[in-house]
């Protein structure tokens, strides 16, 4: 009978496994559409132009807080942080500081990414726009920002990864100001909105991109518009994306405090992520060290990720 019992306790045992093993796998298909790859980092080496000294760095120097994965319908992307002091160095450095959302892989597309940001250094900031929305670097040695829609496009004929980018104005800013930043879709028009600002500070200090297609319409039929399903998630995070770093002169100079809001119309339209970590960690002397918190209600859902360096 005891023999019987534990037979039958086993059998139990494993169908549950194979249940939530499958329900595991259904949800799965249902977060990630098929057919579409999605990249676990919106980290991206072609935004920047490395140096000698730099390829040779055995350290990584950035940091990225989260990710989730959440639908674009009815939904709300919006964060603040204050600018961080510039570097004491900036030579041989490009900065990259974000909060930002990017979708999955379609056709000859590759990473699609709409990431206005703070910068300094020598980082793609601008673009020849329409129709090849070719990108364009400039050095800087003080902040600024800009709204930007980093795209790559796989080309058949060079057998080579492409970048492109659209882009808003350069707005220079200050240690200290708060950045906004703000994602909204259209559904009217099937129309991305992405602005970055100053908080408090009117439209001169305001850079826009709109996105009425998805790669900017430069994928041709392999895409119709943002209503696709293959567009219906977006991956949400924050990131100081820093390169170039060696060591504590060369990263920022104080630490800044980030709050990412999404918020919802629909109450239980889908479950929040409630636990974020870093899925980027810095190595090069210097980094600065991260804290993480995350608060919801039915409709918003906040997440707070603070950056320090020990010495302050």
């Amino acid at each position: 009978r005891n023999s019987r019992f534990a037979m039958a306790t086993a059998l139990l045992v494993s169908c549950v496994v194979i249940v939530a093993t499958l329900l595991f796998s259904v949800a799965a298909e249902v977060r990630q559409p098929l057919g579409v790859r999605g990249p676990s980092s919106p980290y991206n080496p072609a935004r920047h132009v490395a140096v000698p000294d730099e390829e040779q760095a055995s350290c990584r120097g950035g940091l990225c807080a989260g990710m989730a994965h959440y639908p674009v319908r009815q939904t709300h992307f919006y964060s603040e942080f204050d600018v961080p002091c510039v570097p004491d160095k900036v030579d041989g450095i490009t900065d990259f500081i974000y909060f930002n959302i990017f979708f999955g892989d379609v056709g000859d597309g590759r990473m699609n990414q709409f990431v206005p940001q703070l910068m300094v250094g020598n980082p793609l900031c601008n673009s020849t726009g329409p129709p090849l929305y070719k990108p364009i670097w400039h050095e800087f040695d003080h902040w600024v920002f800009g709204s930007q829609y980093f795209f790559e496009l796989f080309n058949k004929t060079s057998n080579k990864t492409e970048g492109h980018a659209a882009t808003g104005k350069i707005v220079d800013v200050e240690p200290g100001e708060i950045l906004w930043t703000s994602f909204e879709l259209d559904e009217s028009t099937w129309t991305w909105n992405m602005s970055m600002g100053v908080k408090g500070a009117g439209s001169e200090r305001t850079s826009t991109v709109i996105a009425e297609q998805p790669y900017m319409g430069l994928l041709g039929k392999q895409t119709t518009g943002w209503s696709e399903d293959a567009f219906s998630l977006c991956h949400v995070n924050s990131c100081w994306e820093l390169y170039g770093m060696r060591d504590r002169a060369h990263f920022p100079k104080s630490g800044s405090t980030y709050d990412m809001r999404i918020s919802r119309d629909n109450a239980t339209a889908f479950e929040w992520v409630s636990t974020w970590r870093e899925i980027e960690t810095a190595t090069c002397p210097g980094y600065p060290q991260s804290l993480i918190a995350e608060t919801h209600n039915a409709t918003q859902q906040d997440i707070f990720w603070k950056l320090y360096f020990t010495e302050q």
